[in-house]
């Protein structure tokens, strides 16, 4: 494919080009070999130039260098490109003053003095429509990479540039939160929409996806006033955490830290349940600022789910599986202001006893799933 053949030649896309493991360290195989383009083509021509003696016996070969700047100004970037445009203006200006230097005859000079004027001027005006086109170009991308990346991560924007469409992944172990707000559909239809919505709701879901970010999880949708995040979708966090941890201990112990996996699969659990304790605090903020009394239900389950992207139109990136299910009939069977846990939940969180205080609810009747041992966690603070 031309991905294999890109990755034979050490050029893949930005990410893998990033990464440092190919060719030379971290050295980037593809900017070297567009730099050295961009070189032979300013370079080529003024050395024919110099070679042929002047721009008469060279047939003004020099203009072809300016294709330099132009190139890098569509496969480099703007800025780039400018210094690119000054290098050939400079260079232009010193050969073409070393040619008027070194005329004998009036005719000749002012020949050459016009040559040089309407180099810098007609080059100018051309690479000034180019330069300006170019960096709104790079806005408009800007913008719309902006609006991708807050539909969907990042990696999974890479995989669907890279043509890999539909995506259907399975992740053997996350950990998914739904969050309700209680009372609000009686609310909607007392309190005027342009407050509910287009101020308490819009500051709610504001302060949660900063939450989100702030914990490294992933949002994956809001359903009128509930709230879905998961952990564990991605677990770069957890491998960056090993190797820190690993970098700190001796040779001799870091043997028997745990894997890779392993220690991704006990860091998001905390971070949804930190992420859940910072939720209660900020609708307590919010609830003061607009004078309301809205509580927080939250349902949280770990289990494996298929993640993904389907569709044709307005695809968004989802997650499906019994443990959605199960945690969402958390979230329906829990109580204001706690943290209703699965089994399997409490259990990879039942070490945190200085920030939750739990209680086991014994077997409950859930809809769909039978009968349930579940937990609910109270905040400490």
């Amino acid at each position: 494919s031309m991905d294999e053949v890109l990755h034979k030649f050490g050029i893949g896309d930005k990410e893998n080009r990033d990464d440092g493991r190919m060719g030379m360290g971290c050295i980037d195989t593809y900017d070297i070999y567009v730099e050295c383009q961009l070189g032979l083509i300013m370079a080529c021509p003024f050395a024919v130039h110099v070679a042929l003696g002047g721009v008469e016996n060279s047939g003004g070969v020099m203009l072809w260098s300016f294709l330099c700047p132009m190139g890098a100004a569509f496969f480099r970037s703007a800025r780039e490109s400018l210094i690119w445009f000054w290098i050939y203006l400079s260079v232009c200006a010193m050969l073409l003053s070393w040619e008027i230097w070194n005329a004998t005859e009036a005719s000749e000079v002012i020949t050459q003095v016009y040559f040089l004027m309407n180099i810098m001027g007609c080059m100018g005006v051309v690479y000034s429509a180019v330069f300006l086109f170019a960096r709104e170009l790079e806005r408009e991308y800007t913008k719309s990479e902006e609006v991708l990346l807050n539909i969907l991560p990042s990696k999974i924007v890479k995989r669907i540039k890279r043509g890999e469409f539909p995506i259907v992944d399975h992740v053997s172990s996350v950990t998914i939160l739904f969050a309700d707000l209680v009372g609000f559909t009686k609310a909607s239809a007392e309190l005027h929409p342009n407050f509910l919505i287009g101020l308490f709701l819009r500051d709610i879901f504001h302060a949660f996806d900063e939450l989100v970010g702030k914990h490294g999880l992933e949002k994956i949708k809001t359903i009128g006033d509930a709230y879905m995040v998961v952990g564990g979708l991605d677990h770069s966090d957890g491998e960056k955490t090993n190797q820190r941890r690993r970098s700190s201990m001796s040779m001799d112990h870091a043997t028997e830290l745990p894997t890779h996996g392993d220690l991704g699969d006990h860091h998001h659990p905390t971070s949804i349940m930190l992420l859940a304790l910072d939720m209660f605090h900020e609708l307590t903020r919010i609830n003061k600022k607009y004078n309301l009394n809205f509580s927080l239900r939250i349902g949280i389950h770990k289990g494996p789910v298929v993640a993904g992207v389907l569709g044709l139109k307005r695809f968004t990136y989802d997650v499906w599986g019994d443990s959605v299910n199960t945690a969402s009939r958390m979230e329906s069977n829990g109580l204001p202001n706690l943290i209703h846990l699965s089994s399997d939940m409490y259990q990879a969180v039942d070490a945190l006893t200085n920030d939750f205080e739990f209680t086991c609810c014994g077997k409950i009747q859930v809809k769909g799933k039978g009968e349930m041992t579940t937990y609910l966690a109270r905040p400490l603070r």
